[in-house]
């Protein structure tokens, strides 16, 4: 995927390796960095700025460590390497991968100075913990920059890298003793720490960020906020979190323990006597090719520390930080996790079983996802003979998308509301017509409408939900993404500056239920938060069994 630099015009691109005569440069805690000037865009860009000392050799499976070393000038006109994930490199993305990859990217208007005190948004990506990369052309901060701008509301913008797959989120009891689980949460707190010491040299109110990201990063957000037991480091004063995702069985290490001896035994170090200092001292080819011994199922998990305990008993108890929150899901969240569905009910009771339910919990949801068409998703998708899913999908997918997406969505919305705390809500539905029809309105479509990527940056050809779009749908990205400058800007999402657009009301879950933004192509509105309720709100009334 292409890296930010090449997201500008032809004509106002710098050639690689030319220094702009206007390179900016800012000075930060540990010495002087040096940008580029983006003239296309009237931007200047930091890139690949390191946060933390390199966690490789004996810093492999370690803490995140503050950067101890000072320079003079430090050039940052490109992006560092990506965090390595799971499985090859090779298969990856178009990104160059290692393990000395913990840095962050900044981009502001041009010239702001230490004085103007902007807004910030640090924005942190998904990938279910395994993958994807901060440099992923999707995420680029660009476009949505320059719309705020346009809209009077400047920020300054920022993305971060963290540890993946089993250099971040390896667990086992040998992890667990040694106080070095969660490693890639430990990075982003790490990163936010940072720009609280260093933001303002970019013209950045350390005062004023917002967290946001999308999937697990989504996850990740929440994590920030409930944080050990929710302690508040006055990181940030806001949160988006778009379908967001948690951890399952967060509390059993029966599968971790066994992939953590799989890959020490696979690297050589399954009969030492301190496993994981051995795991340190085995070479990164080795260990990365040791990874794909086991599936790739590596997650955030309840630790007694930075989670110490289920994310929905911390929600319940109060223990998040309380600063308003901005969270939804696509309408069709379920279509990328349903695979080609199911033909009977057997095999649909056999998917809910996997979730480690008991038969008690499997019989109810197969009363509350029944298998009538017109209740699943997509809704407006009818199967046809020869098409590529089987007679359950739509049902596989309405119960994936709320087992994975909209419960989670709906259990952080009603804590917010109980604590008293402004939380929107929304619900996103604009089809992606470039895709096949059972796919709807899927889980990630809105991210270029948040990131205002009309280019289609990140995507396969022909792929992006911008291409060949009508002017509604072109009109639906502009609000999106001013709502979301909005928020970050302002706190709430409803100082956008475009015309004719309803009011988004804070949720309020008394008596059931709260109301959502509904975003549609077709005109935006607000409504009841009451579609498929009443299966979202028995997951939640069982979290522990879901393990969660």
């Amino acid at each position: 995927m292409p890296s930010l630099l090449s997201l500008v015009t032809a004509a106002a691109l710098l050639a690689d390796g030319v220094v702009s005569q206007q390179a900016p440069t800012v000075t930060v805690k540990n010495g002087t960095l040096e940008g580029r000037h983006e003239p296309g865009y009237n931007q200047d860009l930091f890139l690949g700025i390191p946060f933390a000392q390199p966690p490789v050799g004996q810093l492999r499976f370690q803490n995140p460590q503050s950067l101890n070393e000072t320079f003079d000038t430090l050039e940052v006109k490109k992006y560092g390497d990506s965090c390595v994930g799971y499985g090859n490199t090779a298969d990856q993305g178009p990104a160059t991968f290692s393990e000395d990859c913990l840095t962050l990217n900044v981009v502001r208007p041009a010239g702001s100075s230490s004085d103007e005190k902007l807004p910030v948004g640090v924005f942190i990506h998904g990938g279910g913990w395994t993958m994807d990369f901060a440099a992923n052309g999707a995420y680029n901060m660009t476009f949505m920059v320059e719309e705020a701008v346009k809209a009077g509301k400047p920020f300054v913008a920022v993305s971060v890298a963290y540890r993946l797959a089993f250099w971040g989120f390896l667990a086992s009891k040998d992890i667990m003793d040694a106080g070095v689980a969660n490693l890639g949460l430990k990075d982003q707190r790490l990163a936010l720490e940072w720009v609280k010491e260093n933001i303002g040299a970019f013209g950045g109110d350390a005062s004023k960020v917002t967290i946001f990201g999308e999937s697990a990063g989504g996850g990740n957000v929440g994590y920030q906020a409930t944080a050990y037991g929710g302690r508040d480091d006055k990181l940030f004063r806001g949160i988006i979190a778009q379908s967001g995702a948690d951890g399952t069985d967060m509390k059993n290490l029966t599968q971790p323990e066994r992939r953590y001896n799989i890959i020490a035994e696979a690297a050589g170090c399954g009969d030492a006597s301190d496993k994981l200092s051995c795991l340190r001292e085995v070479s990164f080819e080795k260990l990365n090719a040791t990874s794909t011994k086991v599936p790739g199922n590596f997650y955030p998990v309840v630790d007694n520390d930075f989670i110490p305990d289920y994310p929905s008993k911390l929600l319940e108890n109060g223990k998040f930080v309380k600063v308003p929150l901005m969270t939804g899901t696509n309408a069709d969240e379920g279509s990328f996790f349903a695979g080609p569905g199911v033909d009977n009910d057997e095999q649909f009771a056999a998917a809910i079983m996997s979730n480690g339910v008991d038969a008690n919990t499997t019989e109810t949801l197969m009363a509350l996802y029944p298998n009538i068409d017109a209740l699943g998703v997509p809704s407006g998708y009818r199967r046809k003979a020869n098409d590529s899913v089987k007679a359950q999908y739509k049902r596989m997918a309405a119960f994936q998308g709320d087992n994975l997406f909209v419960s989670w969505r709906r259990r952080r919305s009603d804590a917010w509301s109980k604590y008293d705390v402004p939380a929107y809500t929304y619900l996103f539905e604009s089809p992606n017509t470039n895709m096949p029809p059972q796919i709807g309105t899927p889980h990630f479509v809105e991210i270029a409408y948040v990131f205002f990527n009309k280019l289609g940056m990140g995507y396969s050809k022909n792929l992006g939900p911008f291409h060949n779009a009508s002017k509604e749908v072109l009109d639906l990205a502009q609000l999106v993404t001013r709502m979301w400058i909005s928020f970050i800007t302002e706190g709430n999402p409803n100082e956008h500056g475009l015309p004719s657009i309803p009011e988004w009301p804070v949720y309020k879950s008394g008596g059931g239920y709260g109301q959502n933004f509904y975003f549609n192509p077709n005109g935006s509105s607000v409504e009841p938060d009451t579609f498929r309720l009443a299966g979202t709100t028995f997951m939640n009334s069982l979290a522990e069994q879901f393990g969660r």
